[in-house]
C-alpha cells in the first residue's frame, strides 16, 4: 500500500513539474518569436521607406548641423570685397578680412586687432585712416561692431560723406565696390566734365552702374 501511494504522488509531481516546463518553454518560444518578428518588422518599415526620402532626411540633418556650427560675419569698411562671409568656428578678424580680399590702402590696420574672435551674426567693420571710432564693449551677435586695438569694438560710427567734387583718388578708393582704377576714372571724369551736379551722376562714369552706386551711394555727396 505504501509503495501504491508513493508511486501515486510520484505521478502528481511529474505530472505538476511537467505542466510548469511546458508554461516556461511556451513563454520563451512566444517572446522569442514576438521580438524577432518585432525586428523585421522595424527593418521592414525602414527598407519601406524610399531611398530619396531618406537621404533627404540625412541631407537635411547635414546641413543643419553644418548651419549650427557656421559663423556668419558681415565684413564692412576698409576691405576689397565688402559682403556677407562663412566662417568655421574659431575664426578671427584676420580670417574674415582675408576672406574680404584684405584691407584698402586707406584702411588704419594698426588699430584692427586681427587676432580678436567672431561672434556669430557680428558687423565687421575696418576703419579707415583718420575715422574716429568710439569704443563699447559686449559684441554680440547681430550687433554693428568695428574691430579696435586689445580686443574692443565699438558701434558703427557716423561718417561725413565725401565730396565727389573734392575727393582725392585716395578718398574714393575707401569707398565700398570702389577700387583704385575706378577712383581714378571718377577723378577723369570730374576733370574732363566739370565738378559733379549730382550722386546719380557717377552712372555716367566708366565702369560704374547703378548696382555699384548702390553699395556707396550713402558715403558720397555732392556740394
Amino acid at each position: 500500500m505504501w509503495e501504491n501511494q508513493w508511486s501515486s504522488r510520484e505521478k502528481k509531481l511529474v505530472g505538476v513539474a511537467g505542466a510548469l516546463l511546458l508554461l516556461l518553454i511556451g513563454f520563451l518560444v512566444m517572446n522569442g518569436w514576438d521580438g524577432e518578428e518585432r525586428k523585421k518588422e522595424g527593418w521592414q518599415s525602414y527598407e519601406a521607406q524610399p531611398a530619396k526620402e531618406r537621404s533627404e532626411k540625412t541631407t537635411t540633418n547635414t546641413k543643419r548641423t553644418k548651419q549650427a556650427t557656421e559663423l556668419v560675419i558681415d565684413v564692412k569698411g576698409a576691405v576689397k570685397k565688402p559682403g556677407v562671409y562663412r566662417l568655421d568656428p574659431g575664426a578671427r578678424v584676420q580670417d574674415a578680412v582675408e576672406l574680404a580680399g584684405g584691407p584698402k590702402s586707406v584702411a588704419d590696420m594698426v588699430r584692427v586687432n586681427l587676432a580678436q574672435p567672431l561672434t556669430d551674426g557680428m558687423a565687421l567693420i575696418i576703419p579707415r585712416k583718420g575715422e574716429e571710432i568710439p569704443t563699447t564693449s559686449g559684441i554680440g551677435a547681430g550687433t554693428s561692431a568695428r574691430s579696435g586695438e586689445g580686443g574692443e569694438s565699438g558701434a558703427e560710427a557716423k561718417e561725413s560723406p565725401i565730396d565727389l567734387n573734392t575727393a582725392t583718388v585716395q578718398d574714393l578708393d575707401s569707398l565700398n565696390g570702389i577700387g583704385p582704377s575706378k577712383a581714378e576714372a571718377i577723378i577723369r571724369y570730374r576733370e574732363e566734365n566739370g565738378p559733379f551736379t549730382s550722386v546719380d551722376q557717377l552712372t555716367e562714369v566708366s565702369g560704374i552702374g547703378e548696382k555699384t552706386l548702390e553699395q556707396f551711394k550713402d558715403q558720397v555727396r555732392v556740394q
